[in-house]
């Protein structure tokens, strides 16, 4: 009788709980859908965000690379650093003079590519492939605010090539190459040229635009400028 009540004893002890064990598995299972829930909703929310996100304008890109090239004039570290000439030093802090917050007008330049091909059979090319031409045409649209300093002078050449600025983005509303060109009421005027590459990339090159006899008071004063045909309008921010 002694070892029955014993065995009884034990049994009883070590009896499992079955409603206790149950409750613990539904709390474990509301906590893990809970957490599943809340991974979907934040991933979700993530994927929203990253949709919602407005892609920045050639007008913005375009002012962040004249906001660079203007910090390069301000930098005396960065003249030190790539600027041992004092002649040069000092065209750049007349550059550096203006103000570059805000542009007074902005303007987009564009040329056909019939006439930029016709710019390349000017400069002795031809007879090339096509691969090859549309990389000539390209590199002659990227040169053409290049081709205007060197009217400047070689120091102002050199000046405005150590301050040029570049950049690389993708932009899916960008179909063509493209000028933009910020000009100021008390700076220099700088040239954005915009070229288009593939997967919707977009290559930016900034430089300052030194030749004095450059005008570009409106957009009718630039197409004058030019000796061959190009679209000139103005461009507003979004």
């Amino acid at each position: 009788m002694r070892k029955c009540a014993m065995r009884k004893c034990t049994i009883s002890k070590h009896t499992v709980n079955k409603e206790s064990i149950q409750n613990h598995a539904n709390y474990f299972m509301k906590a893990l859908l809970l957490t599943v829930l809340l991974l979907a909703l934040f991933l979700s929310a993530c994927g929203n965000q990253k949709g919602n996100t407005k892609t920045k304008s050639l007008y913005e890109q375009g002012l962040e690379v004249v906001s660079l090239m203007s910090e390069m004039t301000r930098s005396e570290e960065y003249i030190d650093l790539f600027i041992g000439n004092s002649e040069l030093k000092s065209v750049i802090q007349n550059i550096s003079a203006g103000d570059y917050t805000a542009p007074k007008a902005v303007y987009a330049i564009s040329v056909t590519d019939e006439n930029l091909a016709a710019l390349s059979e000017l400069f002795g090319v031809s007879n090339v492939s096509e691969k090859l031409e549309d990389y000539l045409t390209d590199r002659v649209f990227t040169t053409l605010m290049t081709q205007i300093n060197s009217r400047s002078g070689v120091e102002n050449l050199a000046a405005a090539s150590a301050c040029a600025a570049q950049k690389t983005f993708v932009n899916e509303d960008a179909d063509k190459n493209v000028i933009y060109l910020y000009t100021y009421e008390d700076a220099v005027p700088v040239a954005v040229t915009f070229v288009v590459g593939e997967d919707s990339s977009v290559s930016a090159n900034g430089t300052f635009i030194m030749y004095d006899e450059f005008t570009c008071g409106s957009a009718d004063e630039i197409r004058s400028f030019f000796y061959f045909e190009v679209e000139v309008t103005e461009v507003f921010p979004e």
